[in-house]
């Protein structure tokens, strides 16, 4: 839709030879002059363009100022691997073998260590036996291995929030992130597994998400599928736990798993995962 809007655009110019019919009173150009009122599409795309960048500036901003607040909040002790007690241990977001692109549990390996909710999260996408993560044209997001795949609930537990209205990102340079929507988590569901503990699984395609706010959801049901809304570079699965629903003001979790296989890098850590690994739910028993 939104290429032919902008090749709809285009057909403005027509405009131009309207007036000089009018000009040269060339009765069958006068009409052409209306194709000019299609200038309005670049006018209106400016304005939504810019209230999608305000928005998601303030979210960015958002983040940066939540960072001494959630500090504050926890009195500068943010929960870590060695003194968190899970209320809950989880499952992989998906079937099948995956690779851990982005995550782990100390600052070398963090998604993001700074940014309080995101220390813990990690991101998921399928690779081939190159280590690839699609096959022909790289642009094209039915490509890549894990677009579309189904996401699961990770365990049992209540939906309390969810996004479902941005279109997916467009592939730009190879490794560099864009934004197509006004919220960098793009579509996204929040579910309640304790007292404080909450999933968020980002970045999903738009109209997959098949459960709603209120929700009882089980373990491994199909939610939704893998999509490229929000800020990415290419089709993957976000993955985090939250002391609570904000995202701004929550602190992330460390994520204990249970009954999965993971091959590669080993990490000192039992029941964690780090990027550069594959993982994979082992059958329920």
């Amino acid at each position: 839709m939104r290429r032919f809007l902008h090749l709809l655009s285009k057909l403005q110019w027509l405009g131009l030879i309207g007036f000089i019919g009018i000009v040269l009173d060339i009765q069958g150009l006068k009409y052409l002059c209306f194709f000019w009122l299609l200038s309005l599409i670049d006018v209106f795309s400016t304005f939504r363009s810019m209230a999608d960048s305000l928005k998601l500036l303030f979210q960015v901003l958002g983040q940066l100022i939540g960072i001494p607040l959630t500090y504050v909040r926890y009195g500068f002790h943010l929960p870590n691997v060695k003194d968190f007690r899970p209320q809950c241990r989880y499952s992989l977001p998906f079937s099948g073998k995956w690779y851990v692109v982005n995550g782990g549990i100390n600052r070398a390996t963090s998604h993001s260590w700074t940014v309080c909710s995101q220390r813990y999260a990690y991101d998921f996408f399928i690779v081939d036996d190159t280590e690839k993560s699609y096959s022909g044209n790289r642009e094209n997001l039915d490509s890549y291995y894990c677009f579309k795949q189904e996401v699961l609930a990770p365990a049992d537990g209540i939906v309390v929030e969810i996004k479902d209205c941005y279109k997916d990102t467009p592939i730009v340079e190879e490794g560099q992130a864009d934004c197509a929507a006004s919220d960098i988590r793009g579509n996204y569901i929040i579910i309640r597994h304790g007292k404080h503990e909450f999933s968020l699984i980002a970045h999903l395609h738009q109209g997959s998400i098949c459960i709603k706010p209120g929700d009882i959801v089980a373990r491994g049901q199909a939610i939704a599928r893998c999509g490229n809304s929000g800020n990415t570079s290419e089709p993957h699965v976000h993955f985090q736990i939250q002391t609570g629903k904000s995202f701004l003001l929550s602190a992330g979790l460390p994520i204990y798993f249970e009954n999965i296989e993971v091959t590669g890098p080993a990490d000192k850590m039992q029941n964690h995962i780090t990027k550069g690994q594959y993982v994979e739910n082992l059958p329920s028993q």
